[in-house]
């Protein structure tokens, strides 16, 4: 028994409000969708300042966490284990580095960057 139950919250669906005033009380934020085709919930954390773990494939593993640079990735719940292990005893420049990384990455997936991108794109699209 690790005596967890006052200290783990589990929020399934909430409202957006409370999703960010949790995001801003958290310290880490773990997403176990397999195969999830990207990840936008991953972005949010990482960009809120959360250590992430993620599981180890689809969108989160080719695209969006960059293991022990912006986050962990896992696949068994023993990897999740140790995933959450290692982020609750990084000393605290790793920790706050991984954290400021991982907000730097969510960055090339915002809103700006997708304009940035899409106006770069649009001639091409547009010649005869």
């Amino acid at each position: 028994e690790l005596d967890l139950e006052d200290h783990v919250v589990f929020n399934i669906n909430p409202p957006y409000q409370d999703l960010q005033a949790a995001m801003a009380k958290a310290s880490i934020g773990i997403h176990t969708m397999r195969q999830e085709h990207f990840g936008i919930g991953i972005v949010e954390m990482m960009a809120a300042g959360l250590l992430v773990i993620a599981h180890n494939s689809g969108g989160p593993q080719s695209d969006i966490v960059n293991p022990g640079v912006t986050g962990f990735l896992a696949t068994t719940a023993e990897e999740y284990a140790d995933a959450i292990s290692k982020a609750l005893s990084m000393n605290k420049e790793a920790e706050e580095l991984m954290r400021r990384k991982a907000q730097e990455s969510a960055t090339k997936f915002s809103d700006q960057a997708f304009c940035t991108s899409l106006v770069r794109v649009l001639p091409l699209l547009t010649r005869k």
